[in-house]
């Protein structure tokens, strides 16, 4: 199988369509499925999803890195990629069942549980299918051009089930079960696909224990990570309730959704600089994580400016008048895309890549208890708004202890004149979205679009004039694809 240099362009591409697609369905089903249900049925929703996330993190012992890092090492035999497929899928799958156990004995004493036991058990049912997902495996095969049709083909049906089933506020059951279907069904066809790159057949002499080590090390990372994305939920939902919980997934959901376009690039990089840090490649893995880094802050700077001055036409949009109470915590979230872009290259593009697990791990977990106790106390009196400032500070602690980790090799690959250039022109176009909404009257939707062009467009003119090297260069490479294209069609 071919991996050029080139190739990664592609795959980059690709992914940010699979990102988009992942954003542009939740766009059209959210904001429906939020008026139906409301703040409380949703946070009902989002609690146990919220829970079988965790489910599920505990159960992969931090594979979903571990098994694309081990994937990209063995991806040219196919008798040892197929080995150390089988090996983690088994250790996957017996984690996974352990982990069930717990849960379903729990709900025999956990009242939140038992309260919706239709809600648990769809959960259920999608952590017991998520090790037939193999996610790791095409993500370090580099198999963008499959999940992205897999993805829209099982986003497409879902989107038409929500519209046909889901009617009224008592349908969040059927919710549930939808989402569900999209991924059990996604996870299904991922298994069976991968008897295209590994063979499945019971051998002796796996090897399980060469794996637990940086398994665990990664988990424990991603378990911190998981605090900030999944326990301020939960937390809220044994604290504050379901309407708390309902308006602060319309505002992470809004700062979700924009950082995956974001990481969309990461995640492509992840295999392709730990291979260039096994073959030794400094200067090209150099070269590549200077461009990465200048990516992530001429993206991230704007998109978190915009979003936090049209907060409130964003959360009407997504939830409408019952969730204007979730606008100043969006606003809270918004500087994440910044602070978690930036520490994604430093993690995921510097440290994993290395090796350096345990840096990785030091930082985030410190993190996490940054943010268990900013919750504890700031949930009870603030609630949503509490859980927000927790994030946002355990975010920027966990990005700065990594940053000091990194920083031989992330300094010098920083260019802080694009920084300084996408900050001022971001604050500029700000504050000509902000004159020309005080002088117009419009709805949240023609907002949105007319000072999202306004601003985007406005921020790319004033990069141009700046001369701004990186952004110059993407703009010369968009010319040679359209050129190329014209040629093509005569």
């Amino acid at each position: 199988m071919e991996y050029s240099a080139k190739s990664i362009k592609k795959n980059a591409i690709l992914n940010v369509i699979y990102t988009i697609t992942n954003m542009v369905f939740p766009l059209i089903t959210y904001p429906y499925v939020n008026r139906i249900l409301f703040a409380t049925g949703m946070g009902k929703v989002s609690f146990f999803t919220s829970v079988s996330n965790y489910a599920v993190m505990i159960g992969s012992l931090g594979l979903g890195t571990y098994g694309i890092r081990a994937v990209a090492k063995e991806r040219d035999d196919e008798n040892r990629l197929s080995r150390a497929t089988a090996e983690l899928l088994i250790i996957n799958t017996v984690v996974t069942a352990a982990v069930i156990v717990v849960l379903l004995v729990s709900a025999l004493f956990v009242d939140k549980f038992a309260s919706e036991p239709i809600l648990f058990f769809i959960n259920i049912l999608i952590i017991a299918a998520t090790p037939l997902g193999l996610n790791w495996l095409y993500s370090g095969l580099e198999q963008y051009a499959y999940i992205t049709k897999r993805t829209i083909i099982f986003k497409t049906i879902s989107l038409g089930m929500v519209l046909i089933f889901v009617r009224t506020i008592d349908d969040y059951p059927i919710y549930t079960a939808i989402t569900a279907f999209s991924s059990i069904g996604a996870y299904i066809c991922n298994l069976l696909y991968s008897r295209k790159f590994v063979r499945f057949k019971l051998v002796k002499g796996l090897e399980y224990r060469k794996h637990l080590k940086p398994m665990l090390l990664l988990f424990a990372s991603i378990l911190a990570v998981s605090v900030y994305t999944n326990l301020d939920t939960i937390m809220l939902g044994f604290i504050n309730g379901d309407r708390e919980v309902g308006l602060y997934s319309v505002a992470s959901k809004s700062k979700w959704l924009l950082l995956s376009a974001v990481n969309a690039v990461s995640a492509v990089l992840l295999p392709r600089l730990s291979n260039y840090i096994s073959n030794n490649n400094i200067k090209v893995y150099n070269k590549t994580l200077k461009k990465s880094v200048s990516f992530v802050f001429l993206v991230t700077i704007p998109i978190s400016v915009y979003f936090i001055a049209e907060a409130f036409d964003t959360v009407n949009i997504l939830g409408g008048s019952d969730y204007h109470d979730a606008i100043l915590c969006m606003q809270i979230l918004m500087p994440i895309l910044i602070i978690s872009g930036f520490s994604n290259v430093t993690g995921n593009q510097v440290l994993i890549p290395q090796g350096r697990d345990s840096q990785f791990m030091r930082a985030v977990m410190i993190g996490a208890i940054v943010d268990v106790i900013l919750n504890a106390a700031l949930m009870p009196s603030l609630g949503c708004t509490g859980a927000a400032i927790a994030t946002l500070v355990a975010e920027l602690t966990q990005m700065s202890i990594q940053m000091h980790f990194a920083k031989d090799d992330i300094i010098m690959n920083i260019q802080f004149s694009t920084v300084i250039k996408a900050f001022l022109a971001s604050v500029i176009s700000c504050v000509v979205i902000v004159i020309i909404r005080r002088l117009i009257t419009i709805n949240s939707v023609a907002s949105i679009m007319f000072t999202g062009i306004i601003f985007f467009c406005l921020y790319g003119v004033i990069l141009l004039i700046a001369k701004e090297d990186y952004f110059m260069e993407m703009v010369e490479l968009a010319k040679k694809i359209l050129k190329q294209e014209k040629n093509n069609r005569f």
